[in-house]
């Protein structure tokens, strides 16, 4: 069958050429439709990727490019932040042909199947949880006229009423799913060198309880085993990959996996700069210095809040003395880019919490931070702070479901929207002004070859 699989994103209007690669400055790579057009071709199905995130066509541009591909199915990785631009291609495409088969996929269509199903009769059909194995059974059934009952892992509508078949085991094997093809999206993603994203566990042992990941792997940490990853990286540096974003939710949770997997990096001579998210209590000087050795260039650590108390009602099973001591950690073994993402506004939050919170960001600056953001609390659907909100009465499934949901706008605070973004956006400002540390990121961008090839980059003329 012909399918097209699409990441939407930003809404621009603008031209494309599809006649050659296009390299792009832009290394957000959707690994996921990566990995479901792999599987998809080698059952043996026509498949184009598009990455409309990056592509900056408007709506109507990116419908009429679908049509002319006339494909017989149209999929979707839908999240929260891009369901309104997946519906807005969706419906015009399902005015154009009735027939074409539109199917809904990723995090939120997997907790709110039934809602998608019930208010958007534009979508056919809705895949739940990990796609690569049902997304083939449900082509096939497709090919050969057979019933959906059998297929597990979907939700779809049958005379009006709307099925739910049962869950679909979670792969249990990941070394079994073939390595992605990156040709498959047709661009050339550049950062400082040619760079692409690879994954090397599923899940994550964690419970945070404003993250939809542990319920979306139904509470199960799935690792690849290392050779695999290393194999796969053998791949990509033979296609000329310079540089890997390892999008794994926490990729330093175990460190004896990670000393291994440095043990081996440098056993078969690869040679990559490589970037992960982390965990600020799996930040041990030797483990980073190791990891620096064999290409790690930027860790992101998730650090939240200044406060105990919130720390605490998050879950996150971390103290902010932790978090000093993983980005001091990370400066002294040599990390190019220290990040941290901060999370402002639970509604139990005071305001001198939210100001505690904002203060240690500007604090940890002084220690090594290159980067930080202050983000607001969102209530999502598949989290913990969801339903417990939702089983208070302030969120109303039937309504609320599609929206992203800012917690002091649903649950009654103190502290406005207003105010939240203006601390963000002000701190921001003052952590990328400070003298100190332009003088500090200059003086260290001059002596980093890898840096000055970033700004080289950058300065060429597109």
């Amino acid at each position: 069958m012909k399918v097209i699989l699409l990441y939407p994103g930003v809404i621009v209007a603008a031209d494309m050429t599809e006649k050659k690669f296009k390299e792009v400055p832009n290394y957000h790579i959707p690994l996921g439709i990566l990995y479901l057009g792999q599987v998809l071709k080698n059952a043996g199905h026509d498949i184009t990727l598009f990455d409309h995130f990056i592509s900056k066509l408007s709506v109507n541009e990116v419908v009429e490019w679908i049509k002319k591909k006339d494909p017989d199915v149209l999929g979707f990785s839908v999240l929260s932040a891009t369901f309104a631009t997946a519906n807005a291609i969706a419906r015009k495409i399902k005015e154009w042909n009735p027939n074409l088969l539109i199917v809904y996929g990723g995090y939120l269509p997997t907790f709110c199947s039934r809602e998608i199903l019930k208010y958007c009769d534009y979508v056919d059909l809705i895949v739940r949880g990990e796609g690569e194995e049902t997304f083939v059974d449900l082509l096939d059934s497709l090919e050969k006229r057979k019933s959906l009952s059998g297929i597990l892992g979907i939700s779809y509508r049958k005379n009006g009423s709307i099925m739910e078949n049962p869950d679909r085991p979670l792969i249990q094997d990941l070394d079994k799913i073939p390595f992605p093809d990156r040709k498959l999206l047709q661009r050339s993603y550049q950062f400082h060198g040619k760079i692409t994203t690879i994954i090397s566990t599923r899940g994550c042992p964690y419970r945070c309880r404003f993250c939809s990941c542990w319920k979306f792997s139904r509470g199960k940490w799935r690792l690849r085993s290392i050779e695999n990853v290393i194999e796969e990286m053998s791949y990509l540096q033979s296609e000329g990959y310079r540089e890997l974003l390892f999008t794994d939710d926490c990729f330093n949770a175990n460190p004896k996996r990670i000393l291994k997997f440095a043990r081996l990096i440098k056993k078969e001579k690869l040679d990559f700069d490589w970037h992960i998210n982390g965990r600020i209590n799996r930040s041990e000087a030797q483990l980073l210095r190791t990891m620096v050795k064999t290409g790690c260039k930027t860790i992101i650590y998730g650090i939240e809040s200044a406060n105990q108390r919130i720390l605490d009602y998050y879950h996150k099973r971390t103290t902010p003395s932790m978090a000093i001591t993983a980005v001091k950690n990370a400066k002294k073994s040599g990390i190019e880019y220290i990040g941290a993402g901060f999370i402002i506004g639970a509604p139990i939050e005071t305001q001198e919490e939210v100001l505690n919170t904002i203060k240690f960001g500007l604090k940890l600056q002084r220690y090594g931070l290159t980067a930080l953001q202050f983000q607001l609390l969102f209530l999502s659907p598949g989290t913990a702070l969801y339903e417990q909100y939702q089983s208070m009465g302030y969120i109303d499934q039937e309504k609320d479901w599609g929206r992203e949901l800012i917690a002091v706008e649903v649950v009654p605070s103190s502290l406005t929207r207003q105010y939240l973004e203006v601390l963000a956006k002000n701190a921001y400002k003052k952590f990328i002004t400070n003298k100190r540390y332009l003088i500090y990121e200059y003086l260290k961008s001059i002596r980093s070859s890898y840096r000055l090839q970033g700004l080289y980059r950058l300065l060429q003329p597109k």
